[in-house]
């Protein structure tokens, strides 16, 4: 364990880590940018998921919806996990030690191992073809992770 604290450290103060915590616009541009990406990915999941559960766009066929969607999540969730990764940097202890940034991390990782993992199979096939409780359950249950996410991000200026 003192290894990878170590190389956080070292991590942290390295120049582009330093200018960016230390200048008055490098945080807050970050933390631009990791909000666009989180509207942008939570805007994909929330269509998708809305179709899944019956609510919207029901003149489309699901997989379609999902193939359109794709890039839009992937490059919000790209620019959420760099700008993440930038803003943890800046100060890996206190985000370590912080309750909220621990619920945080485990909600990304159970919603982008269900959303890209255990759900997909419900997103690249027809809703038809599954009881509609089923669907209900899996667009709820991805909409719960995903803004617990947000909502445990929000939390950590506050713990």
């Amino acid at each position: 364990m003192t290894a990878i604290m170590s190389w956080l450290e070292w991590c942290s103060n390295t120049s582009t880590i330093v200018f960016i915590r230390d200048s008055s616009f490098g945080m807050p541009a970050v933390q631009s940018v990791h909000l666009v990406g989180l509207t942008v990915l939570l805007a994909a999941i929330l269509v998708l998921n809305l179709r899944l559960a019956g609510v919207t766009m029901m003149d489309w066929r699901l997989a379609e919806v999902e193939r359109q969607l794709r890039p839009w999540a992937w490059v919000g969730a790209t620019l959420v996990l760099a700008s993440g990764a930038v803003m943890f940097l800046g100060n890996p202890a206190k985000y370590l030690a912080n309750p909220a940034f621990q619920l945080k991390m485990a909600s990304l990782a159970l919603a982008m191992l269900c959303q890209f993992g255990v759900f997909r199979s419900f997103f690249r096939s027809e809703p038809g073809v599954r009881p509609r409780t089923a669907n209900l359950v899996v667009a709820a249950l991805s909409l719960t992770f995903w803004f617990a996410v947000g909502w445990a991000g929000r939390a950590i200026a506050f713990v």
